[in-house]
């Protein structure tokens, strides 16, 4: 996909991934921790529409926004994007990076050794 969306593009995402459709006005709303007004909202929407992530339906006057991608989807993307541009591809490497200069907790590396654990049992089938 990689499709580039700014953070601010991602908080709108947010709140339509927690609850769609909504209108711009709704949207607003639950970003007013964001202190961005209607028009602001619907220009990150509008941008949001024309990169394919965002669909609309119009209801009489107004219009309906919700996600066109899921955020699963979003995330793998992103985070392909982000091993590619910082570490050239290197999983390996971004995995030393995080591991050497970040506490983890026991159940954080327990997670993690979880996770190892299913992939390499699904990739001996």
């Amino acid at each position: 996909m990689s499709i580039r969306v700014s953070e601010a593009e991602k908080n709108v995402m947010d709140i339509l991934w927690q609850e769609s459709p909504l209108t711009s006005t709704e949207v607003v709303e639950r970003l007013q921790t964001q202190d961005w007004s209607e028009k602001t909202v619907k220009t990150f929407l509008n941008r949001l529409v024309k990169k394919g992530v965002v669909t609309f339906q119009k209801d009489g006057r107004r219009y309906l926004y919700s996600p066109a991608i899921e955020r699963d989807e979003f995330l793998a993307d992103e985070s392909e994007s982000f091993l590619d541009k910082v570490f050239k591809g290197n999983i390996k490497e971004l995995l030393a990076t995080f591991v050497d200069n970040k506490q983890l907790s026991k159940d954080e590396l327990d997670y993690l050794k979880g996770l190892l654990d299913d992939k390499e049992g699904r990739d001996v089938r």
